[in-house]
């Protein structure tokens, strides 16, 4: 029997496009869009902020001293190569859905909350670099309500 014939098998490939198209790129256009910053610029600071709660978090010396390190690197590419292309993996995309799944689940079943906020900001960072082409605002709604408050 073969269960693809009925169409119930998706790839991965396909929930991962599903959960960029559907969850994160739309609000990452929208906030390139208001704040007229790249993709990739959305990208490194998604980043950035994901290592400061990384950071934030560490309960060790060495777990500060490895975030604390990660935060700076981060923040140096942040600033320095801001709109510079990046790339994205989609196991790793994939993966930190799974983890933050994984989280969400903890958090329900023991009312413990915190770390998730940091598979979100990893999870925008990647979804942010997979976009290659940000559109326009739309002007026509602007231009309307300029028109209208005149």
């Amino acid at each position: 029997m073969r269960l693809a014939r009925y169409g119930t098998t998706m790839s991965f490939a396909k929930v991962d496009h599903w959960i960029g198209k559907t969850l994160f790129v739309p609000p990452i256009i929208k906030l390139c869009q208001l704040t007229r910053q790249s993709q990739f610029a959305v990208a490194r600071l998604f980043w950035f902020i994901a290592a400061l709660d990384g950071l934030y978090r560490a309960e060790t010396l060495v777990g500060q001293v490895i975030w604390g390190g990660f935060s700076l690197v981060m923040m140096v590419t942040a600033s320095s190569r801001a709109d510079r292309p990046t790339v994205s993996f989609m196991f790793f995309r994939l993966l930190a859905v799974l983890l933050l799944g994984l989280d969400l689940m903890r958090g329900v079943t023991t009312g413990e909350w915190a770390g998730i906020e940091f598979w979100l900001f990893v999870l925008v960072a990647e979804y942010a670099a997979t976009i290659r082409t940000i559109p326009p605002r739309k002007i026509a709604k602007l231009a309307g309500k300029q028109a209208a408050a005149k």
